[in-house]
């Protein structure tokens, strides 16, 4: 007797189709991705950072917030203290403010800024050098004696050195707020494991001890390129997943031609 060939039901056809969208679904979600986001925020908020009196640790809205993502204040020169005695807390600047952020009441007070310069410095390691930094900004006050010029800067060496300026020198405005704004071309801080930024403010006018500064609300954005371990173990999932399925519905087929 002549045997025709036998297809699979039509549920068995659309339970593949299922399949292969639910696996392509999975490697869009463990391919890497490029969304713009808010890397780190400072806002000057929260418990006080010793001996500092403002918080100096990365808050929300931020992607990456908490104790391990505090920045360093240096007197000009990488790794040394700024001084304490020249810092206060001051009243919130209401700019450079991101959707969600918690309330704008603190910022960095600079005093005695003819002393030294100003180093603000953000650690940002990773096994991976998965930062990619597209721009910087941050909110500043002056009133007319503290720092004429900020310029943004670049570590490689975990802040050891900041031997790349990714800016020419900024002019601070006098007046009672400004935002100062970086542009970091794509690709420029991508792979770099041990990657430092510093916001380095220079020639201050007086060494008194009156309110000369004013920062606040510094933003960090880019995008977080994931780490290829993590990239791997989801692909791996994904075929593992594709060819247990792919198994199970070959002996589906065989019961039903029985």
């Amino acid at each position: 007797m002549r045997k025709f060939m036998r297809f699979p039901p039509r549920t068995l056809r659309f339970r593949l189709l299922l399949i292969l969208a639910g696996a392509l679904m999975l490697l869009a979600a463990f391919a890497p991705r490029a969304n713009a986001a808010l890397i780190r925020f400072y806002d000057f908020e929260g418990t006080d950072t010793p001996p500092y009196p403002v918080g100096l640790q990365s808050n929300v809205p931020a992607v990456e917030i908490g104790a391990a993502t505090t920045l360093f204040l240096d007197n000009g020169t990488p790794g040394v203290p700024f001084s304490v005695a020249s810092t206060s807390q001051e009243a919130g600047l209401p700019l450079n403010v991101p959707v969600g952020a918690g309330p704008n009441l603190t910022s960095l007070g600079i005093h005695r800024s003819g002393q030294n310069p100003l180093g603000i410095e953000i650690p940002m390691p990773s096994s991976q050098g998965i930062y990619d930094v597209t721009s910087v900004s941050f909110a500043v006050a002056a009133n007319g004696n503290g720092y004429q010029f900020v310029q943004l800067q670049m570590s490689t060496n975990g802040g050891l050195t900041f031997n790349v300026n990714l800016s020419g020198l900024v002019a601070i405005p006098n007046g009672p707020g400004s935002i100062i704004s970086f542009v970091v071309p794509a690709g420029t801080t991508l792979n770099i494991n041990n990657l430092a930024l510093r916001l380095d403010f220079t020639l201050g006018q007086s060494n008194g001890a009156d309110l000369q500064n004013q920062i606040d609300n510094i933003q960090i954005n880019g995008t977080i390129v994931p780490e290829p371990a993590t990239v791997a173990a989801g692909l791996l999932g994904v075929l593992g997943l594709c060819w247990h399925q792919r198994r199970r519905l070959i002996r589906s087929v065989r019961l039903r031609r029985t």
